[in-house]
């Protein structure tokens, strides 16, 4: 699921205007003063970009995590960075993964596409100290965009967020078919015998990166919290469950998205997708099968794969990244035990019907189409979502089913998340987003993404912006480096935010700031019952 962007930056170049007349000490003061900042990291030194938001600090872009996942290493898990001689320069973002032009793009970046290429596992660092004993606390931020498009870009958050005193991290991960197909015969050939999951392979990389170096940027690497927004916060979900990541983070912020309300094939389930994979690539099987998928060209395997409708890509329960699904590990209390903020948005489906965003998304308009669709999504549970979600005329149909999705697919999954994490004895900081913007964004009401252009402070091509618009960031902006710094979202010149237990409050974050009930959480048994009938049925 996509998310927002606006006024990408490739290079970020700063010219120094010297006004008067000046010495030659001064000019020579003020020549040492814009030197770009330098950091040597395990891999080598870096050359970064000063910012005047961040004097006291840097920006680094464009740096390899990893080993490219190129050749023989595409399918593979990440392999540590090859080192570098002399001075890396770090002043332009690496290239996205491979994915397809996104329809969001013109709205969120004024772009029809994106640079992308396969050799793309680099990450970025803003941070307001270049000191290596600052010790400032640290924010991961995994990107959005449904695990098959977007990039480390994805929203620019890393100035906002560094000029409250936070080390900013942001990354590139494998997507789509790169990312997360399963394989019996990428399996085979795994030290692990599983294939899939190399996009959360990549993002456990890039937290064992900052483990490493992050210090060096004045971070402190026992103060990491990661974040995501939409399916990045369903992959910081899911890093939760895995054995992996584990103390690599100690706190999370999830938007719209979590793993808890989700059930993921096994690994068996999944690797029927490199099968057809290979069959729609004309791939024969047998013992070359590989080396013939590893050798075609990259945007070739891309289309094919977007225009296979049977081929589901998708995290998986390997039995080693997901040892068991992940609803079943936080339902037990076996997650990271660890703070987190997490909420979702009034109206979170609306965008991806909107043409504002080229959205497609089918919509009922009659209560028969309406009541097909409850059926073929829950089964025998379907007339009980029906009576909790009901539609007395054609007219209401898109209206309440919009309703009914954004509770079912977000506003449930966060409360449960909240439920779950208050159960083990930590803090859990649940809200909900309520505000509507203007003009052609009126209809739209609270959609998905939108609480990250506050966050951001960028805002989509076509918004109109008000002056309550500064106020709601202030406080997001404020709220989220509060939990960042501290676990608790609280702060001077905040409104409380009172933390989450069982029928409890959650925090508006809209036009009013305030604790409020969780809305239509009576409507949510249903779920939380659809969820486990699922759950029951998988193989033991």
């Amino acid at each position: 699921m996509p998310f927002l962007y606006h006024g990408r930056m490739r290079m970020m170049g700063h010219t120094l205007i010297i006004v008067g007349m000046m010495g030659l000490g001064s000019l020579v003061s003020a020549g040492a003063q814009i030197q770009p900042p330098r950091v040597r990291i395990a891999s080598g030194m870096l050359e970064g970009m000063r910012d005047p938001a961040l004097p006291g600090g840097g920006v680094f872009l464009g740096i390899p995590f990893a080993a490219q996942p190129v050749g023989s290493l595409r399918w593979k898990a990440p392999q540590p960075p090859v080192p570098w001689h002399g001075i890396r320069t770090a002043s332009q973002y690496g290239s996205a993964c491979p994915q397809l032009p996104s329809p969001w793009l013109p709205e969120m970046l004024g772009v029809q596409k994106m640079p992308i290429d396969e050799a793309c596992l680099y990450l970025n660092v803003w941070t307001p100290e270049l000191h290596q004993n600052a010790k400032l606390p640290v924010f991961v931020w995994v990107h959005g965009g449904g695990n098959v498009e977007g990039d480390g870009e994805w929203p620019p958050l890393g100035q906002t967020l560094a000029e409250q005193g936070v080390v900013v991290v942001s990354f590139n991960y494998r997507l789509g078919v790169f990312g997360f197909l399963a394989d019996r015969l990428l399996a085979a050939e795994s030290d692990h015998h599983v294939s899939g999951n190399y996009g959360h392979l990549d993002q456990v990389a890039a937290l064992r990166w900052v483990r490493q170096n992050i210090a060096r940027f004045g971070g402190d690497p026992d103060q990491v919290t990661i974040g995501g927004q939409s399916s990045g916060a369903l992959d910081v979900c899911n890093l939760m469950a895995s054995p992996l990541s584990a103390g690599l983070f100690e706190r999370a912020i999830l938007q719209s998205g979590v793993c808890v309300d989700s059930v993921y094939p096994n690994a068996q389930e999944a690797e029927i997708n490199g099968e057809r994979l290979a069959k729609d690539l004309g791939v024969p099987p047998g013992p070359g099968a590989l080396q013939a998928l590893r050798a075609i060209p990259a945007a070739r395997i891309l289309q094919v794969a977007m225009d296979a409708p049977d081929i589901d890509l998708e995290p998986v329960v390997d039995g080693w990244v997901l040892p068991q699904q992940p609803a079943i590990l936080f339902a037990e209390g076996r997650e990271a035990g660890i703070p987190v903020l997490v909420g979702s948005n009034e109206d979170e489906v609306s965008i991806f019907a909107s043409p504002i965003v080229g959205g497609k998304s089918w919509r009922p308009s009659t209560i028969a189409a309406y009541r097909q669709w409850l059926h073929n999504r829950f089964g025998s549970d379907a007339d009980e979502v029906f009576a909790q979600y009901p539609a007395r005329s054609d007219g209401e149909t898109r209206q309440v089913f919009e309703i009914m999705d954004s509770d079912f697919d977000f506003g449930f999954g966060a409360w449960l998340l909240s439920n779950d994490t208050a159960r083990i004895g930590q803090n859990a900081f649940l809200y909900h987003f309520t505000y509507v913007g203007t003009d052609e964004f009126t209809g739209l009401g609270a959609f998905h993404s939108e609480e990250s252009m506050f966050l951001s402070r960028k805002y989509w091509t076509s918004w109109k912006s008000r002056s309550y618009d500064t106020m709601l960031s202030n406080a997001i902006v404020g709220y989220w480096a509060q939990f960042i710094k501290t676990g608790n979202p609280n702060g001077p010149g905040l409104p409380a935010w009172p933390a989450w237990h069982p029928d409890g409050l959650c925090q508006e974050l809209g036009q009013r700031i305030e604790p409020e009930h969780v809305p239509r959480t009576q409507n949510f048994a249903v779920f939380q019952q659809h969820l486990t009938s699922r759950l029951q049925k998988l193989p033991r």
